[in-house]
C-alpha cells in the first residue's frame, strides 16, 4: 500500500462525476472511459493532496479505457508496472482508489477468475477481464487492481454485486493504452 498509493489518483470531472486512476508513465494517468466520458479535462487529486488538471488524450468505449495527460506529477507519484502475465485464480490482489469519495482506500481479495467477458454501459463486451472478490464500489472505477508485488493486474471497471468485481486485464491495458497515449 505504501509503495503504490502515491501513484493512485482520484479523478473528478465537471458535473460531480468521480472515479480513480493511476500513473501509467511520466506524463499519463490511466482510468476508465466511463469516468471521463463527455469531458476534455479532469481534475486529479493525488495521495499527498496535490491537485492537477489533466487533458483527456484518448478513450476507448470498446475496452472502457482512457488516458489523460498530466504536465507535472508530484515527486512521489511514479508509474506503476503493468503486469506482463495474466494473474491466476487464487492470487491475492488489492483494489486501490476512491470508492464513494473515500480517497486512498484499499480493499483486498483474490483473483476469482480470468479471461471473463464484461458488458459496458455502451453495450460492448470487453474480453479478457479479471474477476475478483475484492470489494469494488462506485468511485473505484479506473483504479488499479494490484498484486502483492505492486504490479497492476487490471484496471478496475465494475462491481457486479456481492463479492464480485471486474478489472480490465493488464494484457488488454498493455495493448490499448499506448495507442490512446
Amino acid at each position: 500500500y505504501r509503495e503504490v498509493i502515491p501513484s493512485v489518483v482520484s479523478v473528478y470531472r465537471g458535473g460531480g462525476g468521480a472515479g480513480s486512476g493511476f500513473v501509467y508513465d511520466p506524463h499519463h494517468v490511466v482510468t476508465n472511459e466511463h469516468v471521463v466520458r463527455g469531458t476534455e479535462r479532469v481534475d486529479l487529486r493525488f495521495a499527498d493532496d496535490e491537485w492537477r488538471t489533466a487533458r483527456v488524450v484518448g478513450s476507448d468505449a470498446y475496452t472502457d479505457l482512457a488516458a489523460v495527460r498530466v504536465s507535472d506529477l508530484p515527486a512521489d507519484a511514479r508509474p506503476l508496472a503493468v503486469a506482463a502475465e495474466r494473474p491466476l485464480p487464487g492470487r491475492q490482489v488489492a483494489a486501490l482508489g476512491n470508492p464513494l469519495g473515500l480517497d486512498g482506500s484499499i480493499t483486498a481479495g483474490i483473483v476469482s477468475g480470468a479471461n471473463r467477458s464484461m458488458g459496458t454501459s455502451g453495450g460492448f463486451a470487453v474480453p479478457d477481464v479479471v474477476q475478483t472478490d475484492a470489494p469494488i464500489n462506485p468511485g473505484n472505477s479506473g483504479g488499479p487492481l494490484v498484486t502483492l508485488d505492486g504490479d497492476v493486474a487490471g484496471v478496475v471497471s465494475a462491481g457486479g454485486g456481492d463479492n464480485i468485481g471486474f478489472a480490465i486485464s493488464a494484457a488488454l491495458t498493455r495493448r490499448v493504452v499506448p495507442s490512446l497515449v
